[in-house]
C-alpha cells in the first residue's frame, strides 16, 4: 500500500492540510476533537511523517540539545544533574519536541565543536553549567546558536539563565546554625571553577560578618562536590586543635562523607557537629539523622530553563533578549543541625 500523504488524510479526517500540520508538529492551537479525528486517521493507516521532508520545508528539527558539563560521572554519579534533565525532558514531550543528550568535555577543541553543534540536528540548547569559563556558553554565543543556561557566570547580563541566589540560600544556611549558638562554623567549598562555589562562599562570609565571627580560613576546605572530597575535609576539620562544631556543606553529596569521618572519630551528629546541606537530593533520605539542607528546585530549574528556549524558538527570531529567573530557595530544617522539630524556612 503506497504512504498516505499529508493531503491524504487531511481528506480522510475532513480538515485542512494545515490542520493536519499542526497536528504532526504537536502544536497547541487546535481543538482536542479535531487532533483526536486527525490523530485516528493516522493510527488507522499507520501514517509516517517524513521527518528529513518536513524539516527542509520548516527549517526546524523540533529537537533541543541538552548538554551536560565534563564527563558522564556529573549525569550517573550526581543525581542534580539527572533532577534537572528531567525537567528539561519533561517540557520537551509536552511540547512536542524531542531532547538529545550531549556529554560535553571543556577541554574540546573549537573544531570539534563545531562538529557536534554546528552541523546539528537541534533547533537549540539547554546548557547545564556554572562554570566560569564555559567553552560551550562561549561558542553559542558567538555562532548565534540559541539556548538557555542552568546557571550564570557574573556579570553575564546579556544572558538567558536559570538560576537560584545562592549567595542568599548559603546565608541562610549558615545563619541558622549561628542561630543555634554555634561560632565555630566550617564550610565545604564545591569546584572552585563553579559560580555557584564562589557564591555560596560569600553568603557563608556575610553570615558570619553578620554575627561579628571572624572569617577562619583553617575551617574553609575546597571540596569538589564530591563525598570522597567532604570525608577527606571533614578529617581535616576534626584534627585542628579548636574543630568546628558545626558545618555547612555546599551541596548534599559532600555530607555523605562528612557523616563518615564524624563517626570513624567516635563523635555523633548533631551532638559533636552540626550538619547544613545544599539541594535537598531523594538521595539524602537515607543520611541519618535526617539532613537538615537548602532545598533548590532541581526539576523545575530544567523545566523553566525548556520553557525559556521554546519560547524564544516558537517566536522563530533571531534576536535574543536576555532574560534571568531566579527560583526560590528553602532551608529545611531537620535533625542533623540539632533543632529537634522539622520545619521548613523560605
Amino acid at each position: 500500500m503506497p504512504q498516505l500523504t499529508i493531503e491524504d488524510i487531511a481528506r480522510l479526517a475532513g480538515v485542512s492540510r494545515s490542520t493536519v500540520s499542526r497536528v504532526l508538529n504537536s502544536q497547541p492551537s487546535v481543538r482536542p476533537a479535531v487532533r483526536d479525528r486527525v490523530q485516528e486517521v493516522i493510527i488507522a493507516h499507520g501514517y509516517t511523517p517524513q521527518a528529513a521532508a518536513r524539516q527542509l520545508v520548516t527549517q526546524r528539527t523540533r529537537s533541543i540539545g541538552l548538554i551536560l558539563p565534563d564527563n558522564v560521572y556529573n549525569l550517573f554519579g550526581n543525581p542534580i544533574f539527572a533532577l534537572m534533565s528531567q525537567g528539561v525532558s519533561q517540557v520537551c514531550a509536552q511540547q512536542g519536541y524531542t531532547s538529545l543528550l550531549f556529554m560535553g568535555r571543556q577541554d574540546m577543541n573549537e573544531q570539534d565543536m563545531f562538529k557536534m553543534l554546528r552541523g546539528r540536528e537541534f533547533d537549540g540548547v539547554v546548557l547545564i553549567s556554572s562554570n566560569t569559563n564555559d567553552t560551550y556558553a562561549a561558542f553559542l554565543k558567538e555562532t548565534g546558536i540559541p539556548y538557555t543556561r542552568i546557571g550564570h557566570e557574573p556579570e553575564q547580563d546579556d544572558l538567558r539563565y536559570v538560576d537560584v541566589d545562592n549567595v542568599e540560600a548559603a546565608r541562610i544556611g549558615v545563619k541558622h546554625l549561628i542561630s543555634l549558638g554555634h561560632r565555630r562554623i566550617a564550610m565545604l567549598k564545591g569546584l572552585a571553577r563553579d559560580t555557584c562555589t564562589s557564591d555560596r562562599y560569600q553568603g557563608y562570609k556575610e553570615a558570619l560578618e553578620e554575627a561579628g565571627i571572624p572569617l577562619d580560613p583553617e575551617l574553609v576546605g575546597d571540596g569538589d562536590w564530591s563525598t570522597a572530597s567532604g570525608y577527606e575535609l571533614t578529617k581535616r576539620f576534626l584534627r585542628l586543635e579548636r574543630p568546628p562544631t558545626a558545618l555547612f556543606s555546599s551541596n548534599d553529596m559532600m555530607v555523605a562523607g562528612v557523616i563518615r569521618a564524624v563517626h570513624e572519630q567516635g563523635r555523633r551528629v548533631p551532638e559533636d557537629l552540626a550538619i547544613v546541606g545544599f539541594d535537598d537530593l531523594p538521595q539524602t533520605t537515607m543520611i541519618f539523622p535526617d539532613l537538615t539542607t537548602i532545598r533548590q528546585p532541581c526539576v523545575e530549574l530544567g523545566i523553566r530553563a525548556a520553557e525559556m528556549l521554546i519560547e524564544q524558538l516558537e517566536q522563530d527570531t533571531k534576536e535574543t533578549t536576555p532574560m534571568h529567573v531566579i527560583l526560590p530557595t528553602t532551608l529545611v530544617i531537620r535533625e542533623s543541625c540539632g533543632f529537634k522539630r522539622r520545619s521548613v524556612v523560605s
